[in-house]
C-alpha cells in the first residue's frame, strides 16, 4: 500500500477542512471532496496519475455545477439587523431640520439626529424617506406626504 499518497491526501483534506472553517464563504470545499475521492483511489492502489485525475474530476465538477448556485444563495440573505435596516423607511421629523442644520427624526421607535443635503427644510411632524445613514445621523429626503398612512 502506498503510505506517502495516503498521507498526502489526508493532509490535503485537513488543511482544506481548516481553510474552509476560518472563510465565511463556500471556498475550498470542493477541493475537500475532490481529495476525498483521491484517498479513496489511494487506498484502492490505483496509480498517482488516476489519483489525481478523480480528485480534479471530482472537484471541478462540483465546484462548476453547485457554485453558481451558492453564490447566489449568499448574496440573495443578506437580512438587515444593525442600525442600516432603517434605510428605505418613513420616519417623522421630531425637531425642525433647517439647511446646513442637523435635526431629529423618529424612525422605528427610535429617535435619530438627521440631515439633508439638499438644501431643504422640514418641519417638525413631516414625514420623510430614510436615505442613509453617514455617521451617526439619518440621511433624509422629502416624500409626498399625502400618500403616506399614519406611522
Amino acid at each position: 500500500m502506498d503510505w506517502v499518497m495516503i498521507i498526502l491526501w489526508s493532509v490535503f483534506i485537513v488543511i482544506t477542512v481548516i481553510i474552509e472553517l476560518e472563510t465565511s464563504q463556500l471556498v475550498t470545499i470542493w477541493f475537500t471532496i475532490g481529495a476525498i475521492g483521491g484517498l479513496i483511489a489511494a487506498a484502492f492502489q490505483l496509480n498517482e496519475i488516476y489519483q489525481i485525475a478523480i480528485f480534479l474530476v471530482i472537484s471541478l465538477i462540483l465546484l462548476f455545477a453547485t457554485r453558481p448556485l451558492t453564490k447566489r444563495m449568499m448574496e440573495s440573505n443578506v437580512i438587515r439587523t444593525n442600525a442600516d435596516k432603517v434605510i428605505g423607511m418613513i420616519g417623522v421629523i421630531t425637531k425642525e431640520v433647517l439647511p446646513g442644520e442637523i435635526g431629529e427624526v423618529k424612525v422605528d421607535n427610535t429617535l435619530w439626529r438627521a440631515a439633508n443635503f439638499d438644501n431643504k427644510s422640514f418641519a417638525v411632524g413631516e414625514k420623510v424617506s430614510i436615505d442613509a445613514i453617514s455617521g451617526t445621523k439619518l440621511i433624509i429626503s422629502k416624500i409626498d406626504n399625502s400618500n403616506i398612512t399614519p406611522l
